[in-house]
């Protein structure tokens, strides 16, 4: 199912997101992009990679590349988080990458019409859901750390 159904791009369909937290901060990405939620382990630091890329470490036999989520938004850095939302390849030769965050909270549905434009250019940032708790910012994860 893409996200993109609509020919403007808009949310077609209710979409399941899961839903986490950096900080104070909540944030959502599609379920379906999610290989699995784990506690992070220790990390190799990695030289000539990006600031927000942390290290790497061994998820299930795969070299996976641990990425200081905060640090990717813009918003602040978190390198020690304890948890790590790994993500799907794209195909077998793809780096794997986990993205740390604070807290996983929960799986929930997004109605297309609880989702604002952002209003901000960002190029990972899908838009902003409304729910009854607070705002959630929608972020696509990158095809690359």
């Amino acid at each position: 199912m893409s996200l993109t159904d609509a020919p403007d791009g808009a949310l077609a369909e209710p979409t399941q997101v899961l839903e986490f937290e950096l900080g104070e901060e909540r944030y959502c990405v599609v379920l379906d992009a999610v290989t699995e939620i784990i506690d992070r382990t220790s990390a190799r630091s990695l030289p000539d990679t990006p600031p927000h890329v942390v290290g790497a470490m061994d998820y299930r036999g795969a070299t996976t590349m641990l990425v200081d989520t905060a640090s990717l938004l813009g918003v602040g850095s978190n390198p020690d988080a304890s948890r790590v939302v790994v993500f799907d390849a794209a195909d077998e030769d793809a780096t794997v990458f986990g993205w740390l965050v604070d807290e996983v909270d929960r799986v929930t549905e997004v109605d297309p019409e609880t989702v604002d434009d952002a209003p901000f250019g960002d190029e990972l940032t899908r838009g902003v859901v409304r729910t009854d708790d607070g705002l959630v910012v929608w972020v696509d994860p990158p095809v690359d750390a």
